[in-house]
């Protein structure tokens, strides 16, 4: 479901598995959406993914701005297209704790 570090919504995925390549979208759930994101602490929404050692980032407005509600398997869910998103090298997994405990001082 990920989690809310500091000013930021992050949540490991596998690329691979969780966009939807035919419409180049990945999904927030519906209710991690209405409760963290419309959350005025939260500026930005991070995916990692820490098998192909990428993170994807983009402003939670950007991704209110564009995201649509849809039902595609069990749950509604928020789908976002990649594009709002920028795709950064994920650091290893010590230089990435280092970076969220020094967010959430």
């Amino acid at each position: 479901m990920g989690q809310v570090i500091g000013d930021s919504y992050i949540k490991r995925v596998r690329f691979s598995k969780a966009v939807l390549w035919k419409s180049r979208e990945i999904s927030i759930h519906k209710e991690v959406a209405e409760m963290w994101l419309r959350s005025p602490g939260v500026k930005r929404v991070i995916f990692t993914d820490p098998v192909k050692g990428e993170k994807w980032i983009a402003k939670k407005e950007k991704v209110m701005e564009k995201w649509q509600l849809r039902k595609e398997g069990q749950e509604p869910q928020y789908y976002v297209p990649i594009g709002v998103f920028q795709t950064k090298k994920r650091l290893t997994e010590d230089e990435e704790a280092m970076e969220l405990s020094r967010q959430c001082l």
